[in-house]
Order: C-alpha cells, then structure tokens, then sequence
C-alpha cells in the first residue's frame, strides 16, 4: 500500500499548486488560469490511499533550470515575459473509508502560495510577472485561489488498474491586485471535472491524470482598461502523465504533461482582439522523475523540458524542476487479531 500512500501525500499539493503558479504561470494576457501543469505528475490519482489523514509539501521552480522567454501574444505587442517563479503549496486530503458506488471516497482541499514581485526601469532578466528587461522593486507573500476537491470517487478494478472521478473547483479568494501591485490571481471561478486512470502493479505506477477546467467571467482585474472587463476565458484540458518503475525503495521513469485550450475566449473587446490577447494557446513538456520511499515520508524529484508553446508563457527549451514530499498525519489503527484461549 506504500505506493498508493505515496499517491496523495504531496499529491493534493500538486492539485492545486496550479492556483499558486497561476501567476507565475498565467495563459494569454486574458487568460489567467487556476491550475499549473504538470502539478500532479508522480501521482497516480486513479487510486485513493488508504483511510486517513494525508499532508505534504510541493514545490515548483518554474524555469529555474533554465529560462525560455513567452511565446506569441502571451503578452501583447511583443514584449516577452521571462520566468523563474518559485510556488509552493500545501495539501490536506482525508479518507474517512467510506464507499460509495463501489468506489473509495476522499476529500481536500490545498492551498497554495508564491512570491509576488513588482517591477522597476532597471534592466535586469525579468521577474515572473514582468517583461524581460524590468527589474525587482518590491516582493510580497501572497495567497493564491484555494483550490477545493469535495468528491474524488476511486474505483479499484482488479489488476492492478484503477480509475478515479472527481469534481474540483478553485475560488477567487487569494490575494487581489491593487493599484500599487498587481498579482494576476484568477479573479473568477473554475470548475474542475477530473478524471484519473492507475496502473500499480509488478513495481508499476503508470497514470494519467486529466482535467478539464470552466471559467466564470472575470470580474475585470486581468483584463481592465482598454482590453475591457468581463472576458470569460475559454476552457482549458490539462494531461500530466507518468510511468515510473519502483525498485527496492527507489522509483524512476519518464513523465510529461500538456495542457491546451479547447473553446475561445469571449466576452473581448475590440482593442483585446486587435492585440491578439484572447488568442488560443498550447503547452507541451517531456522530463524525468525519481522518488525515494523513507518510510514515513515519500520524496520525489522530477524535471520538465518545454518541447512545445503557442501564445504560453514559456518557451520551447524552458526547464522546470520540482520537488515533492508527502506524509501521513493519521490514519486508524489496525483491528486487534482475536485470540482465543485453550
């Protein structure tokens, strides 16, 4: 049951780290998004762990590896936004051990958090939410959008195979822009349908983990001023993908993720259109993962090249490193065997 333990610990973490890492990691200049990609690789989501308690901690480093400038008109007139961005989050998951239509229930909730910088004239390489070529002036805490999962529904099919549904959504409730400092936090809803499938078995941990988010109309902080308020952004597929091999307490394989727009941006205004602003987009990464199993606590590394961006904000040959690691804080104790007397 280690590897299913190992599943979630910091695997909820990586579920909504995507709210953290939506500023750091926003879509089109009219699309800020409330997942990051490749969050949840490593995770085989098709799988609930066992009743209990789960917490971690995930980190994303995004183009800390090595920085590739944004693509397209992620932002308008050309000018190109230059990663690293650093996001964190932490994850609560419990599994009471209920079923359900025959399937294992759990529910969490994560939040998140990133460093939100403001800018300057000087020139330097850039800051996760500025252009190249505008340097630091200040930095802040902030809080991104909570991300909500009140239903993950999994279903252990036999041989090794399990499949998971869930519903998620994430709320507009991080930090907001002011006059004085913008953090792109989403200032709408997303609702997240998700759908999971696992393979564990013969040392395998093979998954794909998929979601397909819908957007409420922005209430106007991304898209104020001339663009205009109220554009909805159009709906969004994720993929984070896996196939990791477990030998003695060590895990390795290769992982990747995706994530594409599959409906247009509306609600744009005419000055938006013209600058290419509510523009579809398309994101692809291939890397590496390693983990290692330190009995009460599971670790994992992994890297992600950037092997494909249209209009995202990081380009062909951007490196992305992360680290994850996840615990179980409670979990009910084992029944007592009967022993009968002679």
């Amino acid at each position: 049951m280690t590897r299913l333990r190992n599943v979630v610990l910091g695997g909820l973490a990586a579920l909504a780290i995507g709210g953290a890492a939506s500023s750091a990691w926003a879509e089109e200049s009219g699309s800020f998004e409330n997942r990051l990609t490749g969050a949840t690789i490593g995770l085989p989501l098709g799988a609930l762990p066992p009743p209990g308690l789960y917490t971690g901690l995930e980190t994303a480093y995004l183009g800390m590896g090595h920085a590739a400038a944004s693509t397209g008109t992620f932002i308008p007139g050309g000018v190109k936004l230059v990663l690293p961005a650093l996001a964190q989050a932490v994850p609560l998951l419990w599994v009471p051990g209920w079923n359900f239509l025959g399937a294992s229930y759990g529910i969490s909730v994560v939040q998140a958090f990133y460093n939100n910088n403001s800018t300057g004239g000087t020139a330097s390489q850039g800051t996760p939410f500025s252009p190249a070529g505008a340097a630091v002036a200040s930095g802040n805490y902030t809080t991104a959008n909570t991300f909500w999962n009140p239903i993950t529904l999994s279903w252990n099919l036999g041989g090794g195979w399990f499949v998971s549904a869930a519903f998620n959504f994430v709320a507009p409730d991080g930090t907001k822009s002011t006059a004085a400092d913008t953090t792109p936090n989403p200032d709408y809803w997303t609702l997240e349908p998700a759908f999971a499938v696992s393979y564990l078995a013969n040392n395998w941990n093979i998954t794909g983990n998929f979601f397909y988010d819908i957007n409420t109309k922005t209430t106007g902080t991304c898209c104020s001023g001339a663009l205009g308020a109220g554009v909805t952004s159009g709906n969004l597929f994720y993929g984070d993908l896996h196939a990791l091999y477990k030998f003695g307490k060590w895990s390795i394989g290769p992982v990747g993720n995706f994530e594409f727009q599959t409906t247009s941006d509306t609600g744009c205004s005419v000055a938006a259109t013209a600058l290419g602003v509510c523009n579809k987009y398309g994101y692809g990464a291939v890397g590496a993962l390693v983990g290692y199993d330190f009995g009460p606590v599971d670790l994992q590394f992994w890297f992600t090249d950037t092997v494909a961006s249209q209009n995202a904000p990081q380009g062909v040959g951007g490196l992305n490193l992360w680290t994850r690691l996840g615990f179980r804080i409670w979990g009910p104790e084992a029944p007592h065997p009967l022993v009968a007397k002679n």
